[in-house]
């Protein structure tokens, strides 16, 4: 349709912080959670207005569409604070179980 990598830039920060949050969780990687959480929070920002950079100009470069509607800009935006909460939802799930997984292994010591 209009090409996938405007969505592509939106999931990357999610994809990123599952990863290398659960690596930091299980220690595998020397970055710490909080550092994972911050770069995922402050690289959402620039790659969701890259995103509708990106979305604008594959519709306005579009020859097929002499009536261009601003529908799809609409939901390039909404996918944009759909991610960026489902963002936010799985750093604090990720948290949580970091800090059980803490509060364990002082329980065992």
């Amino acid at each position: 349709m209009y090409g996938v990598s405007p969505f592509i830039l939106l999931v990357l920060p999610l994809l990123s912080q599952i990863i290398f949050g659960y690596k930091a969780i299980k220690g595998t990687i020397e970055l710490k959670f909080v550092y994972i959480s911050l770069i995922n929070i402050i690289l959402q920002i620039p790659l969701s207005i890259l995103s509708v950079y990106i979305a604008s100009e594959n519709i306005n470069g579009n020859p097929e569409y002499q009536n261009r509607c601003g529908l799809v800009m609409l939901g390039i935006v909404a996918f944009n604070f759909l991610f960026a909460f489902l963002l936010l939802i799985t750093i604090a799930v990720q948290y949580f179980i970091k800090r059980y997984k803490e509060k364990q292994q002082a329980k065992i010591c």
